[in-house]
């Protein structure tokens, strides 16, 4: 990357790679190079919310919160599991508290990473109707150029015309950062030698294209198959509609179907969706859309049942997508699917076999982000829930090794399906699935299909967790687990993939994103109404916009992207500029479409980021300090967790260029809104 370095201030944060753990544990300590300020004046306090399940993570947090103290910033940093601390903080909260800060039960700063769809629809993200708790806005990023380029973006149907309004939405993003985007992600993955096709199949089919375990091939005479995971599943459940974390999808992946499913994960050379509910082939699905767009007719496939063997019919998929849409529910993504569909009178039922969508407006990703929806089982759901769906979320049916006694277990329509007794040991936290002989056909992933191919012959599949990298590796060395998934960051493992040897693992650059998420309801950072630059203009929105923008992009200055991913990830990844756009500015390579070369990642610059805090109104106070004089001895406590494992966030199923000079402090302030 070519990169305007402050080279004094970045030898300091390389030192923190050295070795001296011992004194002191990660969460705590704080240090302060030689040659930073001590402070601002006024004081500018921002604390950053760390989930613990990461410790790569908390590594490159801590790194990120001295580079802060070095520009002065008071700057906590406090860790916290994901569940529940992190999602009734940020990313589900309570009414009460969207849009507070940390110190009022809310946050500030959040480092989370998530892995994204494959197409570029920054809409469920980021418009202002996708607020928490019914949306993923969690930023809460209220714009008004946002909310119209999003909204174009995802009812333009000419692709290239699509893509541009992409570019457009990235220069904005880019520039008022209500995310700052860290790193797009490299995967690594191991496994043992008993599955042939291992390393094809998780070249293939990671994720949105995932879990594959139907599509695995034996090369013993064992039928079973352990998936080692470090974060626990089920953990907000296994009905997808309920829950937003990438572990659980190793469950609720293989129990549910949808409509349609994406055939694999190859960057522009398939990504073809292909019906699976759905009738038809992949040349010729059962779904069509008016010349407008608006209106769906999707025929469903025949023949298929659900897991106790009642016939699946278009009933389902009408129930499935009315409790979506149901505030009593409580799906994270109700406000993005509503937005869509546009609620339940707008999903009729056409015959036993066909469903019809009609939306408000025409959507550019209506299969690829709708018809993967997974259907859920009327049959089931509704005598023993009636109308109250809200008792969903704590059954057995979301949570069948801890939720509610009395509630029916999970019941899908998927390759694999819960067993009546023993799916989930507490003891050592596995879930155990059983394979579907009497999964349905379709082209290339149906029953009949995989076994022409010699594959469907896991017949018990387990998904363990088992947290942190080092504990995983021996219980794959030992044969107790058959693959490790790639929230472990096996790439920060190096002797260990040496050993391994280069057959039982395979890489490749994954729709995953790291990411600092910024509360833009924040008085300082988000609005900027408490900036000192605001106070000289009182009443003045958009000076205090400008002034917490500023703010902003000084934390993006002093974040060293290519040093976290050269020092803590052995390279395994590439700097990133926004989300949910992914490719590689180096070499042009888009994973997304739209993704706009133009744009570089903010390159590590403390002095520009110091200016752009000056120009906010604060400035830098010096004093010499115990840790001025002996820092270089201390400041390796700080990342010892850097050759930890990662663990990853899911979600769901995220013009004009602006000048990123240092604005004059002197000018006259904007007089409209932004």
């Amino acid at each position: 990357m070519r990169r305007d370095l402050t080279v004094q201030s970045l030898a300091v944060l390389i030192v923190v790679l050295s070795v001296f753990m011992v004194l002191g544990p990660l969460s705590t300590v704080e240090v302060r190079g030689a040659g930073c300020a001590t402070g601002l004046s006024p004081r500018l306090h921002v604390t950053l919310l760390v989930p613990t399940s990461n410790p790569a993570r908390r590594a490159w947090a801590a790194i990120i919160q001295n580079s802060l103290q070095c520009l002065g910033m008071d700057v906590s940093r406090v860790e916290l599991p994901f569940s529940p601390n992190i999602y009734s903080r940020a990313l589900s909260p309570p009414t009460s508290i969207v849009g507070k800060t940390f110190d009022q039960g809310g946050f500030d700063i959040l480092f989370v990473g998530y892995n994204l769809l494959i197409d570029p629809d920054p809409w469920g993200l980021y418009h202002s109707s996708q607020f928490p708790p019914a949306g993923q806005n969690y930023y809460l990023w209220n714009n008004t150029q946002n909310d119209n380029l999003t909204n174009q973006i995802k009812t333009t149907l000419d692709a290239a015309s699509r893509n541009n309004l992409v570019k457009q939405w990235q220069v904005l993003a880019y520039n008022e950062l209500p995310s700052i985007p860290l790193l797009y992600t490299h995967e690594i993955v191991a496994f043992d030698s008993d599955y042939s096709n291992a390393q094809q199949v998780f070249q293939t089919y990671h994720f949105p294209a995932w879990p594959p375990i139907e599509h695995l091939t034996n090369a013993t005479n064992t039928s079973r198959f352990i998936l080692a995971e470090t974060g626990q599943a089920p953990g907000e459940g296994v009905v997808p509609e309920l829950s937003t974390s990438y572990y659980d999808l190793a469950i609720s992946g293989e129990l549910f179907s949808g409509l349609a499913l994406r055939n694999d994960t190859i960057p522009n050379t398939g990504q073809a969706m292909i019906p699976a509910l759905a009738a038809g082939t992949s040349s010729a699905p059962g779904w069509s859309a008016s010349p407008d767009g608006k209106t769906w007719d999707v025929a469903l496939r025949p023949g298929v049942t659900w897991h106790d063997g009642q016939p699946f019919t278009s009933d389902d998929v009408k129930f499935t997508f009315d409790i979506y849409q149901n505030d009593t529910f409580g799906a994270q993504t109700e406000s993005f699917v509503k937005g869509i569909v546009g609620g339940i009178n707008n999903v009729t039922i056409t015959g036993p076999l066909s469903v019809r969508f009609t939306l408000p407006a025409p959507y550019a990703y209506f299969v690829q982000n709708i018809l993967t929806t997974a259907i859920l089982p009327k049959h089931v759901l509704q005598p023993a829930f009636g109308k109250d769906y809200s008792k969903i979320t704590n059954s057995l049916f979301n949570q069948p090794g801890t939720g509610t006694a009395g509630t029916p277990l999970p019941v899908g329509t998927g390759p694999y399906k819960w067993p009546t007794s023993g799916g989930y040991d507490a003891a050592t936290s596995t879930s155990h699935l059983v394979r579907n002989d009497n999964y349905f056909d379709f082209s290339d992933w149906g029953k009949s299909a995989l076994i022409a191919k010699n594959q469907f012959r896991v017949k018990d599949y387990y998904v363990k967790t088992i947290v942190g990298s080092d504990a995983a590796i021996t219980a794959l060395t030992n044969h107790e687990v058959d693959f490790l998934d790639s929230q472990y960051h096996l790439e920060t493992q190096q002797s260990f993939l040496t050993s391994w040897g280069a057959s039982r693992q395979t890489s490749y650059d994954s729709y995953g994103v790291q990411e600092m998420g910024v509360n833009m309801k924040h008085p300082i950072i988000g609005t900027g109404t408490d900036t000192p630059y605001a106070k000289q203009y009182p009443g003045n929105a958009t000076a205090a916009a400008n002034a917490a923008r500023w703010i902003r992009q000084a934390i993006s200055y002093a974040t060293p992207r290519d040093q976290i991913i050269t020092s803590l990830l052995n390279g395994a990844g590439v700097a990133s500029i926004t989300t949910p756009v992914v490719g590689n500015y180096k070499t042009g390579a888009a994973l997304t479409q739209g993704f706009n070369t133009a744009l570089q990642p903010y390159p590590y610059n403390l002095t520009k980021a110091g200016q752009l805090l000056q120009s906010a109104g604060y400035s830098p106070t010096y004093g010499v300090s115990f840790i001025d004089q002996y820092g270089v001895y201390l400041i390796g406590a700080v990342v010892v967790a850097a050759v930890a494992i990662a663990a990853v966030y899911v979600l769901r199923v995220r013009r004009r260029p602006m000048s990123t000079a240092t604005p004059n402090t002197t000018a006259a302030p904007p007089t409209t809104t932004p």
